[in-house]
């Protein structure tokens, strides 16, 4: 194995024990020492020579997953016809739909979602995918565009409000369906599984529905 393919394999370690552990505790309860541990690196330098710092290796980990999610997101996204008007359910399904898929059927999906809800309960949050100087395309190019096509009467501050709260329904939810699925109260696969999703996404759209209530205000 030459040291290009063990520094690689290394990283990977020490990203997929991130994951793990960073998915059971808080970003701050989580110590070097256990994610070494877990990655199986002797080297006590490992993580801050691949990485730097634990903070570079979360903030890595987010990027990872979201490349993911997005990868998905973005064919729903290229699906939206340029004829065609973006309506609020079609831009639930954008935001929602890779979510739930990707949950449901990876492994790291599952871990990504405790992650989220942990870092969600910080200080910190999600990183804003919304700029309020975003160029508009049509048909939309990402999913802030879209985002912002079903909303054109709500102010940069208004549509962060609604996608932090859509943010908590989303990954709390998640968090909470994996969690049962691990007990084996329900599967996400299963009708009453199917019932809840398909009930997040009513609440979702119910809640983007904003912008007759916007101009009478």
């Amino acid at each position: 194995m030459t040291e290009q393919e063990r520094s690689h394999n290394t990283k990977l370690a020490l990203m997929k024990a991130g994951l793990v552990l960073f998915a059971q505790k808080p970003f701050g309860e989580v110590k070097l020492k256990d994610i070494l541990d877990l990655a199986g690196q002797k080297n006590r330098n490992a993580l801050q020579y691949h990485f730097g710092s634990k903070r570079a290796l979360f903030e890595r980990i987010l990027l990872e997953q979201a490349d993911n999610i997005d990868e998905l997101r973005q064919q729903l996204i290229d699906a939206i016809s340029s004829a065609g008007e973006v309506t609020v359910e079609v831009a639930v399904d954008v935001y929602l739909q890779p979510f739930i898929q990707y949950t449901r059927w990876n492994a790291s999906g599952k871990l990504y979602a405790k992650l989220l809800a942990h870092f969600l309960r910080t200080p910190e949050r999600v990183e804003k995918i919304l700029n309020p100087d975003i160029p508009m395309s049509t048909p939309p190019q990402s999913l802030a565009e879209v985002l912002v096509a079903i909303t054109p009467n709500l102010s940069h501050s208004e549509r962060d409000q609604l996608l932090y709260v859509s943010n908590s329904m989303m990954i709390y939810s998640l968090e909470n369906l994996v969690a049962a699925e691990e007990q084996g109260i329900l599967s996400l696969d299963s009708p009453i599984g199917h019932h809840i999703l398909d009930s997040l996404h009513s609440a979702l759209v119910q809640l983007w529905t904003v912008n007759q209530f916007s101009k009478q205000a």
